[in-house]
């Protein structure tokens, strides 16, 4: 169960930077980002800021398996999931994967112990 975890954490870690990276090339580029509109800038920059966060907490769990961090950011992404659509939803939903199954893992293996 550990091995899957960290399996899970080390693709998740990856996956959240390179959404951070392409975040920072629409901002890079000054392009409208994901939100698009006039404040497409500061919707990249915030996206990449997200998607930061994400990955440093998905390499904590490679060493330390928090549950209540990944209680968190899942909950917030799949409402964020819930408020957005078209792409920040579709995003949303794949970063929220890692830690909502993280979660359920977690949670799996505290009951049993």
């Amino acid at each position: 169960m550990a091995q899957l975890l960290r399996i899970l954490n080390a693709f998740a870690a990856a996956l959240l930077l390179v959404m951070a990276m392409v975040s920072l090339a629409f901002l890079a580029a000054g392009r409208d980002g994901f939100g698009g509109g006039a404040g497409g800038r500061w919707i990249a920059g915030g996206w990449a800021a997200a998607f930061a966060l994400l990955a440093l907490l998905a390499f904590l769990n490679l060493r330390r398996r928090l549950l209540a961090l990944n209680l968190a950011a899942a909950l917030a992404l799949l409402a964020g999931a819930a408020a957005l659509a078209g792409a920040p939803r579709l995003l949303c939903i794949a970063a929220a994967l890692p830690f909502a199954l993280t979660s359920l893992l977690l949670a799996a293996t505290r009951r049993a112990d």
